[in-house]
């Protein structure tokens, strides 16, 4: 069976899975709701950057697969322990990886493909790339973590500019105190533009802080255009505080470094 055919069966399939977890919660719904949202638009994202690179048709389908399984664990562990924090229950990404090798979902695909898409899947959310992947398998784990990284950047800053007013999201919030200051831990990663590291979090504000890092972690031209069009840095910047100089250097640097990216090559980012 074609590749195409195979995707359009998987999302029948994921559609299907994922509502087995609805819910009479009202919370418990709007983050089943968020995630099945997510995906959708990490699958946009993924055929957007893929689209920049002229992938074969066959590789646009890969990736799409790849980008609608990522998360797919994410249902089972919020439905088990209410939280989407990985320290405070399970690793998703190993718990997405199970799913998809527990139910067939991958039934139809190449073996050596779906090997590949499985360990997709498992390794997205690490805090490095790992060295053993091969390079096509590289090249997907690059497209997924930009894409995965472009919805975050949308839900985040959505969130955060809606103000408080609505109820509150502890699973975006990271149960996190919602307090002004920037960790020296967290400050002293991003000034040296490196990736600030979540144990090291300790204020909501810190969390932000450490999305605006994120772009020293992006792999593809595309990818730091997207977060200029979408004024990404910028929206995280206006829900930090205003008279914070620790965040204007944070910016700063940021933003430097995605207009310089965004123009380079891709053999020339160095990923």
């Amino acid at each position: 069976m074609a590749l195409q055919n195979i995707l359009l069966e998987l999302k029948d399939r994921f559609e299907d899975y994922t509502a087995g977890f609805d819910s009479s919660e009202p919370i418990v719904q709007q983050n089943m709701t968020l995630k099945v949202e997510h995906t959708r638009r990490v699958c946009e994202a993924i055929l957007t950057i893929g689209g920049s690179l002229d992938l074969s048709r066959d590789d646009m389908s890969i990736a799409e697969m790849c980008a609608l399984l990522h998360d797919i664990g994410r249902f089972e562990q919020y439905q088990q322990y209410r939280t989407f924090l990985d320290h405070k229950s399970i690793d998703h990404a190993a718990l997405g990886a199970d799913v998809v090798q527990r139910l067939h979902l991958l039934e139809g695909v190449e073996p050596e493909t779906a090997e590949m898409i499985v360990r997709t899947v498992k390794h997205h959310n690490r805090a490095a790339l790992p060295e053993n992947e091969t390079p096509r398998g590289l090249l997907f784990l690059k497209l997924l973590r930009d894409a995965d990284k472009v919805d975050i950047w949308r839900v985040t800053t959505e969130y955060y500019h809606r103000g408080f007013d609505h109820q509150r999201n502890r699973s975006i919030e990271l149960d996190l105190p919602d307090e002004p200051q920037i960790s020296d831990a967290v400050y002293d990663a991003l000034i040296n533009q490196t990736l600030a590291k979540m144990p090291d979090l300790k204020t909501l504000s810190d969390f932000k802080a450490l999305l605006m890092g994120w772009v020293y972690d992006l792999n593809f031209p595309m990818t730091f255009q997207m977060v200029l069009e979408k004024k990404v840095l910028e929206s995280i910047r206006g829900a930090l505080p205003a008279s914070s100089l620790r965040v204007d250097e944070i910016y700063g640097l940021a933003r430097a470094y995605v207009e310089k990216m965004c123009f380079a090559r891709g053999d020339d980012l160095g990923k």
